[in-house]
C-alpha cells in the first residue's frame, strides 16, 4: 500500500533462487520473569535474532525454507540465558492443473523459561531453562482445479518432542505423534466454500512414571464449516465439529464433545484491518490432569497511520479447565506494538505487553508487565 514501508529486498544467489537476510535486535524489560505469584523478579533481556529465508518461486511451484536463531541474555541471572534455532523447508509442486503436493519439514531447538511449562509450579526447581527439540514432517496431496467446484486432499504428519536436559525428570513429557487427515472444499457461491475435515492423531509418550497411568491417547475429530474470501470486505473460516480423545489407560477420563474454530479478518480500509479468532478444543496436559479443555478468543487491530508508521493492538483471553484435577486457569493478555520504518530496509519497533493469569491452583496465578524496544535491519 505504501511505497516507503519496511520491505526486505531479496538477493539473487543464482538464476531464480533468492535469499532474504534480516537481523533483529531488541531489549525487553520484564517485571516478573519467573511468573511468580507472590514475589516478582525483574530483569532486562537483550535479544539478537539473525534470520534468512531462501527459495524459488516460478508463480506456480515454490521451493525454499528459512533459518533463524535467537540469543537472549538476562541481566538478573545469566543462568536464564538461552539460544534457540529454527529450521524450516518446504516444497509446493503443481504437476497439472488438478494435482498438487505440499511437503514441509521443521526442526526447532527451543527452550522453556523457568516458571513456565514443566516448572510453572516452582521456577527454582531446575537451575536453568529446560531445553527441547521439536521435529515435524508433513506431506499433503490435493486433487482438483483451483477453479473447480470441489477439491479434496489427504495427508500425513509426524511430530515429536524431546527434552535435552534434566532427562530423569523431563523424559516423561517426550512423545511421538502420527496424524492422518483429509479435507474437502466445495464451491458454494462466488466467494464461499463449504469445508469438510477429518483427522486422527495417535500420541505416544516414550516413558511412564511408576505412579502414573499411561498418557497415550488417540485424538480424532470431524468438522464441517464454511470459508469465504472478500465477502463484505471480510475473509474468514468457521468450522464446527466433534472431537474424541481416547486414552489407552482406563484410569484416565476420555473426552467427547464439540470443537469450534472461527477466524475472521475485516479490512474496511486498504491500510487498516481487524482480525479475530475463537476456538474450543481438548488438548494434552504437560503437567497435571488427564487433559485440558481450552477455550480461546483474540482480537487485533493493525493500522498504518502513514507510509512509515503503523500500530498493532491485540487482546487475547484463554480459559483452561484441567480434567482429572481441580484446576482452572484464566489468562488475559493485552499488547500494543508500534513500528516506524526509517527506510525500506531499517525499522524501529517498540511495544508494551500486560499479562494476568488467575488460577484456583496454588502458585499459578501471576501478573506481569513487559516493555520492549528494537530495530530490524535487512538488505
Amino acid at each position: 500500500v505504501f511505497a516507503q514501508k519496511f520491505e526486505p529486498a531479496p538477493y539473487e544467489l543464482t538464476d531464480g533462487i533468492f535469499l532474504i537476510p534480516q537481523v533483529k535486535t531488541s531489549v525487553r524489560y520484564d517485571d516478573n520473569i519467573y511468573n511468580d505469584e507472590f514475589k516478582g523478579s525483574s530483569s532486562s533481556v537483550f535479544f539478537i535474532n539473525p534470520s534468512f529465508s531462501f527459495g524459488r518461486n516460478d508463480g506456480i511451484n515454490r521451493y525454499g525454507g528459512s533459518y533463524d536463531f535467537t540469543a537472549a541474555s538476562y541481566s538478573y541471572d545469566a543462568a536464564d540465558n538461552y539460544v534457540e534455532h529454527r529450521l524450516a523447508l518446504l516444497a509446493h509442486t503443481e504437476y497439472t492443473a488438478k494435482h498438487r503436493t505440499d511437503f514441509d519439514i521443521i526442526f526447532n531447538n527451543l527452550h522453556e523459561d523457568r516458571g513456565a511449562g514443566l516448572t510453572e509450579y516452582d521456577a527454582t526447581y531446575f537451575g536453568e531453562p529446560l531445553k527441547y527439540n521439536e521435529f515435524t514432517a508433513r506431506g499433503y496431496y490435493q486433487f482438483g482445479g483451483l477453479t473447480s467446484i470441489m477439491r479434496i486432499g489427504a495427508g500425513i504428519a509426524y511430530n515429536s518432542k524431546r527434552y535435552r536436559n534434566f532427562f530423569e525428570q523431563t523424559k516423561y513429557s517426550d512423545y511421538d505423534a502420527l496424524k492422518f487427515f483429509t479435507d474437502a472444499d466445495y464451491k458454494w457461491g462466488h466467494v464461499t466454500f463449504l469445508t469438510f475435515d477429518l483427522y486422527t492423531n495417535d500420541i505416544q509418550y516414550n516413558h511412564l512414571k511408576n505412579s502414573n497411568n499411561s498418557r497415550d491417547n488417540r485424538d480424532s475429530g470431524a468438522l464441517v464449516g464454511v470459508r469465504w474470501e472478500g465477502l463484505g470486505k471480510t475473509t474468514g473460516t468457521l468450522k464446527v465439529g466433534y472431537q474424541y480423545k481416547t486414552f489407552a489407560s482406563d484410569e484416565r477420563e476420555n473426552f467427547s464433545g464439540n470443537t469450534v474454530d472461527f477466524g475472521l479478518t475485516w479490512k474496511p480500509l486498504a491500510h487498516s484491518s481487524f482480525t479475530g479468532h475463537l476456538s474450543r478444543v481438548a488438548e494434552d496436559s504437560n503437567t497435571v490432569g488427564d487433559y485440558i479443555e481450552t477455550f480461546g478468543a483474540s482480537i487485533s487491530w493493525k493500522h498504518h497511520w502513514s507510509d512509515r508508521f503503523s500500530s498493532n493492538v491485540q487482546y487475547a483471553y484463554t480459559n483452561q479447565d484441567y480434567i482429572g484435577v481441580t484446576r482452572q486457569d484464566d489468562t488475559n493478555n493485552a499488547s500494543l506494538r508500534l513500528n516506524y520504518a526509517l527506510t525500506r530496509w531499517f525499522e524501529v519497533t517498540t511495544g508494551y505487553e500486560y499479562t494476568v493469569k488467575d488460577s484456583n491452583a496454588r502458585n499459578i496465578s501471576y501478573d506481569k508487565n513487559a516493555f520492549n524496544l528494537g530495530i530490524v535491519v535487512s538488505l
